[in-house]
């Protein structure tokens, strides 16, 4: 049977899905990117699986985590590199498709359903206008988007990686304890699940706070930025309340940022996992009240529509839309 490959490539994990050519998923599994030492190898053990080779790969779109050049790529936080060409010819793929993350999640934007699309701000929306998408996780991805002929055009950027621009006090003080980390502080550098727990320890030390052993030990043993942000929304813990409160002004300052480069009256659109796992503080106060907060272009900013993405394969959806493409 002739099959698509669609293939969504993050910093910690990997999903892939096997479907047929008119989408219909046969195959579907998500692997721990950082367990691989090139993404071959990945993608190796995913197609030598009894109930994948059994199929004939026409297609496939891979959705990098990271800047596409041509048919090049380079996983911004791994080491990984990937080359079409080279993959078409070792795993015989008539047709590979490489595009960055964020591209993917911009086309999948159109294959999401009622009920997974969340309304932060209804703003006055305009469909020939743009639209724009950011979205933190591992890193911080962003992509703009055009009306063309009656569907989007998708333009992957690295927006993400612009200097970060505190907006008050104790985000100066923050930059400064990056600066002397890092040297140069991004977005991306606050704006991830390894910037939440930057900014945590930061205010624990800055403002010399006692810690919950409890949650140390939940971050020691789990996902860091997972234990932070469960400690404030379930057991209001106060330290963990303020990173993430924090975390998410810087978020919505960003997205506000982001709004005003390209004025999208068709929506902005939080992708990934950190907002749709948080979305009840999202939907306080803190990220929209920071995402209006440009001065003289508030009466601009409360007019663009604001989007929460709910569904978490909305990049394996547009990595599928673009593999289909390719064999229409």
């Amino acid at each position: 049977m002739n099959t698509l490959l669609a293939v969504d490539i993050g910093g910690t994990k990997t999903l892939l899905e096997l479907s047929s050519l008119q989408g219909e998923v046969l195959v579907e599994q998500k692997l721990d990117s950082q367990q691989y030492d090139s993404f071959d190898l990945l993608l190796s053990e995913f197609l030598t699986q009894e109930e994948v080779k059994q199929h004939t790969i026409v297609s496939a779109c891979f959705g990098v985590a990271g800047p596409v050049v041509g048919k090049q790529a380079v996983v911004t936080n791994l080491p990984w590199t990937l080359d079409a060409n080279d993959l078409a010819q070792q795993f015989s793929i008539e047709h590979v498709h490489l595009c960055n993350d964020f591209e993917a999640v911009g086309y999948g934007i159109a294959c999401l359903k009622e009920g997974e699309i969340l309304v932060l701000q209804q703003g006055e929306p305009d469909l020939s206008r743009p639209k724009a998408v950011i979205g933190a996780g591992t890193g911080l991805g962003q992509a703009l988007m055009f009306p063309e002929n009656e569907a989007w055009k998708v333009v992957a950027t690295e927006g993400g990686n612009v200097d970060f621009a505190p907006t008050d006090q104790k985000q100066i003080l923050l930059l400064e304890h990056m600066m002397e980390r890092f040297g140069h502080v991004s977005y991306e550098r606050i704006i991830s699940g390894a910037g939440l727990v930057t900014i945590y320890d930061f205010l624990r030390g800055y403002e010399q706070r006692d810690e919950d052993a409890a949650l140390r030990q939940a971050m020691i043993d789990g996902d860091p930025a997972a234990a932070i942000s469960e400690f404030a929304l379930k057991h209001e813990n106060e330290l963990a309340i303020e990173a993430l409160d924090m975390f998410i002004k810087i978020y919505g300052a960003q997205a506000g940022n982001l709004a005003l480069s390209v004025i999208p009256m068709a929506g902005l659109y939080l992708a990934g996992g950190i907002a749709a796992k948080n979305i009840e503080r999202f939907q306080e106060a803190g990220f929209m009240d920071a995402f209006r907060a440009k001065g003289k272009m508030v009466h601009l900013v409360e007019k663009i529509p604001v989007y929460v993405i709910l569904q978490p394969k909305v990049g394996l959806l547009g990595a599928r839309l673009l593999a289909q493409q390719s064999v229409v």
